[in-house]
């Protein structure tokens, strides 16, 4: 669940009584979701779990009561729960009219508002136990994202969301909602209540995985579609999440079921994965991150133009290197997806690298070969290993040329950023001083850096050490 961490205690009577109000309003409506969610004899809800404001972030989260053991089933969770728009209680009206959206999610969004409108609706024992704000960066002022997010790729995410946010609420919803007002109340044309469904969706929704089956052709469109689907699930949404889970979700025939992925203490939270994420695209789609080195999922992008640019700068022959460096991004660069990721091991699109390296070092005759291969249609084949790349320790291995490409690419995305390695450090050792929000763009930051330093320490000096000691000797 994505919620801001606990803030340290302050030593203010008043602050403290806020604190207690707070948490005895979300353990009154943990327990009042809770009985909501057992009333269904379709669910089941494990006596050696519970869940409230005891966990690890402000809001809600799951704690082991009592000894889980691998393999046990934590809660089942009936299909018939799950808020959907086949679900909701406006699902004839999706049937007769459906909603069509560039993202597909404008009906989910639709009937959401509805049911958190709804005064008699079945899930508003779910709503309530939901935080009001999720604290995502597209909630923040846009100097917060400037001065906190710059280089990171959460500000051009979350303008991207923004602008596509508004005007799907323009074109497709709000148009929707006014032409049938008599069904939906005139109260979910809001703009700020959409936005605030959209957190939840991006924060809180689940998407069924497909189906591992043999099934001929036949059916495909139905299981296309089914592929599609998104999920409210209750329940699920109130573990928190980090890379090294302790617990997954598995989706079954009739229910959805939480199982215990490894022995689980008693006191201990119990967590989810969201999935195998880097620390900013969790900031960015569920409002928070985690400290290095805890996400062994965190990656970094180096833009591939970056990459090439370099390559130019230090090539000997530079006219021959621009030639080669202008015809890979003209013929080359705009098939590949992404730039090169790099993650806490090594870096993980090793092949578009190796590939971008090998064109850069090419003779003039080796280069000719590639050029009329490629304006022919040629396809990336590389048959040579590239594993050299994917391990930081194997790196020792490569040319002089290639670490100092790669190495000076690394110090020169850094620059993206607003701060340097040690003014964040020197933030570091004062976190608990820093507002969440500030803690989580440090998160960011730091992966980063301290992989580039760790790196430069420890490979690239050794290697001009090396060719300094080589020059002494001679």
């Amino acid at each position: 669940m994505a919620t801001p961490a606990k803030r340290p205690r302050e030593e203010n009577n008043d602050q403290n009584n806020v604190n207690a109000d707070l948490k005895t309003l979300c353990t009154n409506r943990a327990n009042a979701f809770l009985k909501w969610f057992s009333s269904n004899d379709d669910n089941f809800f494990s006596g050696k779990v519970t869940i409230g404001p005891d966990g690890s972030c402000a809001q809600n989260g799951m704690v082991a009561i009592a000894d889980v053991q691998e393999g046990e089933s934590l809660f089942r969770i009936s299909r018939k729960i799950l808020l959907h728009p086949k679900s909701s209680s406006i699902s004839a009206l999706f049937e007769k009219d459906p909603v069509n959206s560039e993202s597909g999610w404008s009906e989910l969004l639709i009937c959401m508002m509805h049911e958190y409108n709804a005064k008699d609706s079945p899930w508003k024992p779910y709503f309530d136990v939901l935080p009001e704000t999720v604290d995502l960066p597209m909630f923040w002022t846009e100097e917060e994202r400037e001065k906190l997010l710059t280089g990171t790729g959460v500000v051009e995410a979350v303008n991207r969301d923004n602008k596509k946010i508004l005007t799907e609420f323009q074109s497709v919803v709000s148009p929707y909602l006014k032409k049938h007002k008599d069904t939906i109340s005139e109260s979910c044309d809001d703009l700020e209540l959409y936005k605030r469904m959209v957190s939840y969706v991006m924060a809180y929704s689940f998407t069924e995985p497909p189906k591992d089956d043999d099934s001929d052709d036949f059916g495909e469109e139905e299981e296309e579609e089914e592929k599609s689907t998104i999920y409210m699930v209750p329940m699920a949404d109130m573990l928190n999440h980090i890379a090294n889970n302790n617990a997954h979700l598995s989706f079954k025939p009739d229910c959805l079921e939480m199982i215990a992925t490894k022995d689980i203490k008693k006191g201990e939270e119990v967590f989810n994965t969201y999935g195998e994420l880097a620390n900013w695209h969790l900031l960015h789609m569920y409002g928070f991150s985690e400290a290095y080195p805890a996400n062994h999922y965190d990656t970094v992008d180096i833009p591939l133009d970056l990459i090439l640019d370099i390559a130019e700068e230090d090539a000997e022959n530079k006219e021959f290197a621009r030639k080669k460096s202008s015809f890979f991004k003209q013929k080359v660069m705009e098939d590949l997806i992404g730039d090169i990721v790099v993650g806490t091991n090594g870096i993980l699109t090793d092949d578009r690298l190796f590939m971008v390296l090998k064109v850069m070092e090419m003779s003039p005759s080796q280069f000719a070969i590639y050029e009329e291969e490629c304006e022919e249609g040629w396809e990336e084949d590389l048959d040579e290993d590239t594993s050299v790349l994917t391990e930081f320790e194997k790196m020792k291995d490569l040319s002089q040329t290639w670490k100092t490409i790669i190495y000076r690419s690394a110090t020169e995305s850094l620059k993206r950023y607003k701060t340097n390695v040690q003014e964040d450090e020197e933030k570091l050792k004062q976190i608990d001083s820093l507002n969440s929000r500030q803690q989580y763009s440090l998160h960011l930051f730091l992966h980063w850096a301290l992989q580039v330093e760790h790196r430069h320490r420890g490979v690239h000096h050794r290697q001009q050490w090396r060719k300094h000691e080589v020059d002494a000797v001679v």
